[in-house]
């Protein structure tokens, strides 16, 4: 755990081939996303590649600052990274079983999933988790150079 606190971008460099495996596997599903009274049909895989895109300039950012031998705060590393994969967690569910009627989510379950209470919460957590990055980032930034 100290490990991934102290160099933030290898976990973030990992799951980078997790969200492409999803793009490439749910790549003709589609999630309807409603806002008011306009409807947007957005393909799974486009939000897969996105997310893997996003997290590579997460860990790329996270790789900056450890080249340029700047220490981040722990504790925000910890925050950011513990918020980051509540985000992630429920997302990739919603990837991988949206539309589908799988052994996981028998049909019965899937009528009770509400997988926009779902989505909700994770871009929650999602912007938190950016928040907590950026000001890492600064603050990290402000500091003196670790010996």
């Amino acid at each position: 755990m100290k490990t991934i606190i102290k160099k933030p971008h290898i976990l973030f460099f990992s799951l980078i081939p997790l969200f492409i495996f999803t793009g490439l596997i749910r790549e003709d599903n589609v999630i309807d996303v409603t806002i008011y009274n306009t409807f947007f049909a957005v393909k799974i895989h486009y939000w897969s590649y996105f997310s893997a895109l996003f997290v590579a300039l997460i860990g790329l950012n996270y790789y900056m600052l450890y080249w340029a031998k700047k220490a981040t705060i722990p504790i925000l590393s910890l925050f950011h990274i513990i918020f980051q994969l509540a985000a992630f967690i429920p997302f990739i569910f919603c990837l991988l079983f949206i539309n589908t009627k799988t052994v996981l989510v028998p049909n019965f379950l899937s009528d009770y999933i509400n997988m926009y209470a779902i989505l909700s919460t994770s871009y929650i957590l999602f912007v938190i988790s950016t928040c907590i990055c950026l000001l890492n980032f600064i603050l990290a930034l402000l500091k003196k150079r670790d010996s």
